[in-house]
């Protein structure tokens, strides 16, 4: 081979050596770059996984349900309060309706809701924010009732007082009149008239009792001794009838309440669960602790009752039995009430009743 072909052919591989060389230096620096930007994605991904799972845990330890919804049956997104709260249960019912925010009861309590369109390309989907107000409307209920019963209690009062007046003036001149001379006939008369005035002031004097607050003789027992004692009385009453009783304690400490006005509680509570029940049944009553309160719980499988009576049952003189004053279950309020606590009943038609008392473990 000539020598110009040679330096050419010299020339011509030591370029392409350049150029292999030129051409690896970019390679592994194009490879290096590539590297980084894994890494960088990487750690965006990781950024992003952990601001999703920051994102979740927040909206998990709201005291919320959150429901994200999109045309499909099923919720994009649900956190952990909307699960707990069974959201995904009256979710549905508000996906046909236009209404943006309400209110929602069921079996379970009940739930204030609202909802808000999503934008920002997220258009199509909707946020639904609920939550559960149970406890916040029973305690608005408990606060209704107690100034009802106090107005009521009140009023009761002021009448009995009006009345008490003129009939003890009623009484005195009767009693004069007996002290005169009658005819045999006019004396039984007024005899009539003083019993039935006499008769009349018993009730005054029992609606008085009743209505002014009760002064408690404390003592520290087990009310689990009170409550079994108490079942094995009223066990007589129920000898001739198919109904069983249960006692489940899951609170022994003794702590200080009122035991003789307990005990007329726990009769009331009784009878009226006995009444309750047509023919076979099951009277359930529990004991057990709940934030700071003993709470004594009476259940039967009876005949239930509706939301108006239920909220009307601790009214004097309010009763759905043919005989009786009404006056059990006002008496069996005031006695908690005297002593620090509240009670709550739970029921409907035809599923029983349960009377549930929250009497503080600690008095202040």
């Amino acid at each position: 081979m000539a020598k110009p072909e040679l330096n050419l052919l010299s020339c011509a591989f030591s370029e392409f050596t350049k150029a292999s060389d030129s051409l690896m230096t970019y390679y592994h620096s194009l490879e290096t770059q590539i590297r980084q930007l894994k890494e960088q994605v990487e750690e965006k991904n990781n950024q992003l996984e952990k601001a999703r799972k920051y994102l979740h845990t927040i909206l998990d330890s709201l005291p919320v349900g959150v429901v994200v919804l999109e045309k499909g049956p099923e919720p994009v997104f649900s956190n952990k309060n909307a699960k707990k709260l069974n959201g995904a249960g009256f979710i549905d019912s508000l996906k046909s309706s236009g209404e943006t925010f309400g209110e929602l009861k069921n079996r379970t309590g009940c739930f204030r809701w609202r909802r808000e369109a999503l934008n920002n390309g997220f258009e199509g989907r909707e946020v639904v924010v609920f939550e559960d107000v149970t406890q916040m409307e029973k305690m608005k209920e408990r606060l209704e009732r107690d100034e009802r019963l106090r107005a009521m209690g009140e009023m009761a009062a002021r009448i009995a007082h009006e009345i008490k007046n003129p009939l003890g003036s009623m009484e005195l001149f009767l009693s004069m009149l007996q002290q005169s001379k009658l005819r045999k006939v006019d004396r039984k008369y007024v005899d009539y008239i003083l019993f039935g005035v006499k008769a009349i002031d018993r009730v005054i004097n029992n609606i008085l009792s009743y209505t002014r607050p009760k002064t408690l003789v404390l003592q520290e027992e087990r009310l689990a001794d009170l409550v079994n004692d108490t079942v094995q009385f009223m066990k007589v009453s129920i000898k001739s009838r198919d109904i069983s009783t249960r006692v489940e304690t899951f609170h022994e400490r003794p702590f200080v309440f009122d035991p003789d006005l307990m005990k007329l509680v726990m009769m009331n509570l009784f009878a009226n669960a006995m009444d309750a029940i047509d023919e076979k049944g099951c009277i359930t009553i529990a004991i057990k602790e709940d934030r700071g309160y003993v709470v004594v719980s009476v259940c039967d499988d009876g005949v239930g009752m509706t939301e108006e009576v239920r909220k009307s049952l601790f009214n004097p003189f309010f009763t759905t039995k043919d005989k009786g004053l009404g006056l059990g279950l006002f008496i069996v309020y005031n006695i908690v009430k005297a002593h620090g606590g509240y009670i709550e009943v739970e029921s409907q038609p035809n599923t029983g009743s349960m009377f549930l008392i929250y009497l503080p473990e600690k008095r202040i």
